[in-house]
């Protein structure tokens, strides 16, 4: 109620019909949302005792509203939909049909001596590009999801995997082997217990292979609505190079589809004036943290740069966000140690030192693929770098949505994979696979 309604209440024998919502019954859950001012929460217990708590959220989101985070936090580059002009919040909505982040790492050795007690590698860390995904269904009902491709490293090993969760966000929180499935069978839904609650999270893992320094990754996750089936989520990465074992093209590693006839439209949303129905962030990250099942590391080197886009169907080139923050708070796994500096339109290098948790600058324009990586230092190609244009344009804040523009064997690509083929020019060694690692090592969140 607000303090008008609250006092009607009083004065008029309990009349609720003027309350802004009102539930009756053993069990009662609302989110509502309200504007600025004073409210009353009313609780009747019928002469038994009731158990009531409030949950406040404040909006815009700022994930620095109650102060600067302490170590450890994913650190990167992470956009909130949230960019602050003269120290005032202004919330902006980004819908795209994909993501994409763009590593160079120079150097990468970590360690964390009670990384075993949750079943992961004492050397592992993982680069997390994770996005919240919308689906709208018929009826205006929709469910939301969170997706993240991780490459998995051993880094005592140089040794490197491909992966990727998939979480139920929507107030369920559940997945099954039968509403999620993966083409070709390779991934499945598994669940742990936590806090005495059953959770649920569909997980992929590659075998190991190995990486030599330097190393240029190109992270993409992308969403298709198919009326009728549901959603295909593809997971996919880009590693080239001229020596062994080079790939000649996007590698949708896993190939998801989230089984829902109903389905309308999906998309990635990131926003500033939102939260998800849990409560968490409507953000976007790619970020460095443990190896999984909620594991912070610590990183006795680390050397890289990184950039954080979304998909213009337009065009062959890649969105910045509006703004960006140094740190994640979606995903659970953590660094004790990196620092993060802005280098502008989208890209950060992040190092060993001091963490610095904090917003790190607005952005605009919309790239190829060419210009980040001259950005961020991954060697090119003169060969086929000089048909690709890098003249910088603007773009919008407001929501753009991207598709895949066109097949390849039935697996949506994204146009500027041929760009990406010919420029993104790295060593990788895929020298040996050894036996797959246990899925429950995937755990991330």
């Amino acid at each position: 109620m607000t303090l008008a309604q609250f006092q009607d209440f009083n004065s008029s024998n309990g009349l609720l019909s003027n309350s802004i919502t009102y539930q009756n019954g053993t069990e009662s859950d609302r989110t509502l949302r309200v504007t600025v001012g004073s409210y009353d929460v009313l609780v009747y217990a019928y002469g038994r005792t009731a158990n009531a708590s409030l949950d406040l959220t404040v909006f815009p989101n700022n994930p620095l509203s109650f102060g600067r985070p302490s170590p450890p936090e994913p650190s990167g580059i992470v956009s909130y939909g949230l960019t602050n002009q003269s120290d005032i919040d202004v919330p902006y909505a980004i819908a795209s049909t994909d993501v994409i982040g763009v590593a160079s790492v120079s150097s990468i050795n970590a360690y964390n001596s009670t990384a075993e007690s949750v079943g992961e590698n004492p050397s592992g860390a993982t680069l997390q590009l994770n996005s919240v995904l919308v689906v709208d269904e018929k009826g205006g009902g929709t469910q939301t999801y969170w997706c993240q491709n991780t490459p998995d490293f051993v880094t005592s090993a140089s040794q490197l995997a491909l992966g990727d969760n998939l979480w139920n966000y929507s107030a369920s929180g559940f997945l099954s082997n039968d509403s999620v499935t993966s083409e070709g069978g390779g991934g499945y839904v598994s669940t742990f217990e936590q806090n005495g609650t059953t959770e649920y999270y569909y997980a992929y893992e590659e075998s190991n292979s190995s990486y030599s320094l330097p190393l240029g990754l190109l992270l993409l996750i992308n969403a298709t609505a198919e009326p009728g089936t549901g959603v295909l989520v593809q997971f996919g990465t880009l590693l080239t190079g001229g020596i062994l074992g080079a790939r000649t093209g996007t590698d949708w590693f896993d190939n998801v589809t989230i089984h829902d006839p109903s389905v309308t439209g999906a998309y990635f949303f990131t926003a500033g004036n939102y939260t998800t129905p849990l409560g968490t962030f409507y953000d976007t990250e790619l970020v460095f943290g443990g190896e999984g099942g909620g594991e912070a590391t610590n990183f006795s080197q680390l050397g890289a740069n990184l950039g954080l886009f979304y998909g213009n169907d337009t065009s062959d080139r890649m969105n910045a966000f509006p703004s960006y923050f140094s740190f994640g708070q979606d995903t659970a796994e953590a660094a004790d140690n990196v620092m993060v500096r802005y280098l502008g339109n989208g890209s950060a290098s992040v190092s060993v030192g001091v963490p610095n948790y904090g917003y790190l600058g607005a952005a605009s324009g919309n790239f190829s693929l060419a210009s980040v990586e001259s950005t961020l230092g991954i060697a090119s190609s003169p060969t086929n770098k000089s048909s690709t244009s890098t003249t910088e344009g603007t773009s919008s804040t407001t929501a753009v949505t991207s598709s895949a523009s066109s097949t390849n064997g039935g697996v949506p690509v994204f146009s500027f994979q041929a760009v990406a083929v010919a420029v993104l020019v790295v060593v990788v060694l895929f020298s040996y696979l050894v036996a797959r690692k246990d899925v429950s090592a995937g755990i991330r969140r």
